[in-house]
């Protein structure tokens, strides 16, 4: 497997960072220190430079330092000639890139650097509404199936027009897309079908060593079980027509989680149900990983709220045999039992500096 890492992390004006170096290792990394210190913001600007998106906030230009006009990540990756990729957010004009010194797309940041995170708000993959399954499932999908973004992006400008068509009561315009959604549904649908289908076993192999249960997936199309999308939506004219909107289809599609053969946010506790988001995320990195031949960095914030030390042992056990360069944030770090190959970071008042243990 290529070992495409991250070799070094530049940031400037980054929330409290007026400017920070970290030059991670290439497996655990440990960043250390008091709360509000800034560690789940060095993760943030990590999930930027390769997202181009925050978890923490819907506008990534709430990261931008108070009194400055932008903030900018870099960050190298691999060694000796390494790549160089990096992000711009500024108040004006918005998300630029850069890779390899050139202008590059959110598309292209993205499928550079392989980027997944753990967090609190992570319990919203299991108890959160369809969006946020459908979100987790197509960052896989994107790397895994090449045909999949420029087919979601068709479905997607279909949808809006047909849908305008369905607020204007304009309804031949509106079923004039209805042919467009179903090729481009379908790709999507098949796309995605496959990929659930790939995670099936490393889901089960990581339920069983996080939880000691299997946990299952059921992928659910957004339309009925066994019909062809294209009579779906003519079978829904009349419905859509009342709601102004198109009701079946891929944006409706959902990822059901299955414990003991019901489903997850009906019968975990807050603790079990980090770890089966930890499960699931786990095995799509192994899934990824394997597609795109180089680990994904994964970034681990706070990983002992809610768990005992039993179940975070376990985790990180696992974290450390994925194929991942990990982040991980802690108050306590002696209980995650970092092994030797591990580094160790303390991040205070802006600043980060490596630590010896």
């Amino acid at each position: 497997m290529n070992k495409r890492l991250i070799s070094e992390i530049r940031l400037e004006a980054f929330r409290c960072f007026n400017s920070a170096c970290l030059e991670p290792g290439p497996q655990l990394n440990v960043i250390a220190g008091l709360n509000a210190s800034g560690k789940t913001s060095l993760l943030e600007a990590i999930f930027v430079l390769g997202r181009g998106t925050s978890f923490r906030s819907s506008k990534v230009d709430a990261a931008i330092q108070f009194g400055a006009d932008q903030f900018t990540v870099f960050g190298s990756l691999g060694e000796g000639e390494a790549s160089r990729v990096g992000v711009a957010v500024s108040r004006g004009e918005g998300l630029s890139v850069r890779i390899d010194g050139r202008a590059g797309t959110r598309a292209e940041l993205v499928r550079a650097l392989p980027v997944q995170v753990l967090e609190p708000a992570s319990h919203e993959l299991i108890a959160g509404p369809p969006s946020v399954r459908r979100q987790f499932l197509d960052w896989s999908v994107f790397h895994v199936e090449q045909i999949f973004l420029e087919a979601w992006q068709q479905y997607r400008r279909a949808l809006q027009q047909r849908n305008a068509a369905l607020k204007q009561r304009s309804m031949p315009a509106a079923w004039a897309w209805d042919s467009t959604l179903s090729s481009t549904g379908l790709l999507v649908d098949q796309c995605r079908r496959r990929l659930v289908e790939r995670m099936v076993e490393p889901v089960r192999r990581a339920g069983n060593s996080l939880l000691d249960v299997d946990i299952e997936l059921r992928y659910l199309s957004g339309w009925a079980e066994g019909t062809d999308l294209a009579a779906a939506l003519v079978a829904a004219r009349e419905r859509d027509q009342q709601l102004c909107s198109t009701s079946v289809g891929p944006h409706r599609a959902d990822l059901v989680v299955t414990v003991r053969e019901r489903r997850a946010r009906d019968t975990v506790s807050r603790g079990q149900e980090k770890l089966v988001v930890a499960a699931l995320t786990l095995a799509q990195i192994e899934v990824v990983a394997e597609a795109v031949g180089r680990p994904v960095v994964l970034l681990v914030d706070e990983p002992g709220a809610d768990l005992d030390r039993h179940h975070l042992r376990k985790l990180l056990a696992a974290v450390l045999v994925a194929p991942v360069q990990a982040f991980v944030t802690s108050l306590e770090p002696e209980l995650l039992e970092i092994p030797e190959s591990g580094r160790l970071f303390h991040v205070e008042q802006g600043s980060v500096r490596p630590l010896l243990y």
